[in-house]
């Protein structure tokens, strides 16, 4: 099968003509152009809330197959499904019911672990994450955690009582630790990473704003190159100029990430987040005082916004792919080479999804 494209991303470069596909693996690439689109490795996405109407904090099994489904639809082949703050009881049952989709290979985007966006967080920088349910670090509950499912990363505000002891903790027992939704100055975010901290989530959101005589949290992460950033570069969480900042600072430690909520892969209207009533306006979720409620715009519209920004193709969908993969140790994901699975999105001029193959397969929802 011969797929027409101005050109693809193979193993994170941009070749230019058509590919071909046979066996369900890529077996020639450059091939004289036939068309106008492109081909791109699948996305993945380490921070979902929800999805296609669905809410992860309170979805079913059917709930979060119907969830991925939209994923792959949307160009998504792995994703880390993102269980917000809410009652310990809650995130425990969520993440024992992800270990079973898990296990039960459901079709859609592949789940490779869960991120726990709480309880350890600052109220004063909370976002959507409800005040009640709010703690100090407490190594007990990420056991809890722990042994009710497949627990890969916890976001915590370093300057919380105990969080230096937690993080250093959490990083020996192999969970990935990010600092965000904190009011931590830049000296408190460093003592964090040098406990452990690997990486930010959302950069400049749900954190003490960056100044220039006070950086904060996200000035020492833009100056500290050991350690991981996730953007939301969808125009809507940050503007393109400090999306283009941090990406010129620091691009060869960034990923994109859509923080996506319920309302993400559908339409405007009510949606649940984390036991809130959000409203989707334009496509901007918010809460009845304003406040930004996660984002609706798909991994893959980011990409098409740093492209229409005058980003390279294939430096931004590397930041959607292959980027995350490598965080994360997503062995042969992320990726297109030259004898491997035809896992790939092709999409139009516009980067827009037209199809996406699955092992060379049509994927269908």
């Amino acid at each position: 099968m011969r797929i027409s494209a101005r050109g693809a991303v193979i193993a994170g470069a941009w070749v230019k003509g058509d590919v071909e596909v046979d066996d369900g693996r890529l077996v020639r690439v450059g091939l004289p152009s036939t068309g106008t689109g492109y081909v791109l490795p699948g996305l993945v996405d380490l921070q979902v809330n929800g999805y296609g109407g669905v809410d992860f904090n309170a979805a079913t099994h059917e709930e979060f197959e119907r969830a991925l489904t939209a994923l792959s639809r949307d160009g998504v082949f792995h994703v880390q499904p993102t269980l917000i703050t809410g009652s310990e009881s809650e995130v425990i049952r969520q993440l024992g019911l992800l270990a079973k989709v898990q296990a039960s290979g459901a079709r859609g985007a592949k789940v490779v672990g869960v991120h726990a966006e709480g309880p350890f967080l600052s109220p004063h920088h909370r976002g959507v994450h409800r005040t009640e349910y709010l703690r100090d670090p407490d190594i007990g509950i990420v056991r809890r955690f722990l042994d009710a499912g497949p627990l890969r990363t916890i976001t915590v505000a370093p300057e919380l009582p105990g969080a230096l002891e937690l993080i250093a903790w959490a990083a020996q027992e192999g969970v990935i630790v990010q600092a965000g939704h904190s009011g931590a100055d830049a000296a408190t975010a460093y003592a964090g990473f040098d406990a452990g901290a690997r990486a930010v989530t959302h950069l400049f959101n749900g954190m003490i704003p960056f100044g220039h005589r006070a950086p904060g949290i996200a000035g020492a992460t833009l100056s500290r190159e050991d350690v991981a950033i996730q953007l939301i570069a969808d125009d809507i969480h940050l503007a393109r100029e400090t999306a283009q900042l941090a990406l010129r600072a620091a691009e060869h430690r960034v990923m994109l990430v859509t923080d996506a909520a319920s309302p993400a892969g559908g339409g405007d209207g009510v949606f649940t987040v984390g036991g809130f009533t959000v409203t989707v306006t334009e496509g901007v979720p918010r809460l009845p005082d304003g406040t930004l409620a996660g984002s609706t715009v798909t991994l893959l519209q980011q990409v098409r916004k740093l492209v229409e920004h005058d980003w390279p193709v294939d430096r931004a969908v590397n930041l959607a792919s292959r980027a995350p993969a490598r965080f994360y140790g997503l062995t042969g994901a992320g990726e297109l080479t030259l004898g491997g699975p035809a896992d790939l999105i092709v999409t139009d001029e516009g980067i827009a999804v037209e199809r996406v193959l699955v092992g060379g397969e049509e994927f269908t929802p």
